[in-house]
């Protein structure tokens, strides 16, 4: 379904319909709860100050962030996002941009957040973006990674009214997922499925 469409054309349909979504602050329209448990254990388990939040879209958890007294950047694709994201927390760095190509040198964080971001990146290019957050991070830092869990695994291209492609969705499950990331090199410390709110966390390191 996907080989049709090359990576560039599928982050072209998310970042337009992020834009439009950030346009109609359609999260209003969600009861979304925040990951605590998620974060508890993210916070738990840091071995510095010095994070990244890769997709950070509006800026939920930035305050969160800023509380544990981290040193925070967020990096996303879409302009619209960043623009509600900067109003709401003046205090914290943004960063536009694609996640196969971060603009931060080697060896620089000792932690990265990613919250849903990935469901919009091909199956098949998931180790190597993975491998791009692994090249910016520490040794012996650690990923947090927070993941829908629909009932299957699937690929789907969402289509407008017209029948137009208007977003890609990656559907996994918690140990397909674990696979990619295991294949990126990294470490994986816990992985589990929350029920109560429809996701799976794997908490993994860079090894040293």
């Amino acid at each position: 379904m996907t080989t049709e469409y090359t990576l560039d054309q599928i982050e072209c349909f998310d970042r337009n319909w992020t834009d439009q979504f950030a346009k109609d602050c359609g999260w209003e329209a969600h009861a979304l709860k925040d990951p605590v448990d998620d974060l508890a254990l993210y916070f738990g388990n840091l071995p510095g100050t010095n994070m990244l939040d890769v997709g950070c879209g509006w800026g939920r958890y930035v305050s969160r962030f800023l509380d544990q007294g981290l040193s925070y950047q967020g990096i996303d694709h879409s302009v619209e996002m960043l623009k509600v994201a900067k109003e709401t927390n003046p205090k914290a760095i943004f960063h536009q941009g694609t996640f196969r190509s971060l603009p931060f040198p080697e060896n620089h964080f000792d932690g990265l957040w990613s919250c849903c971001s990935l469901s919009a990146v091909p199956k098949k290019h998931l180790v190597e973006i993975l491998q791009e957050h692994s090249r910016v991070m520490k040794p012996g830092a650690i990923m947090m990674i927070v993941m829908p869990a629909p009932p299957e695994s699937q690929e789907m291209m969402y289509t407008d009214d017209d029948g137009n492609p208007e977003i890609y969705q990656a559907h996994y499950s918690l140990d397909e997922f674990a696979v990619h990331v295991t294949k990126a090199g990294f470490e994986i410390l816990e992985a589990e499925y929350r029920w109560s709110n429809g996701s799976f966390y794997i908490l993994s390191k860079k090894p040293n």
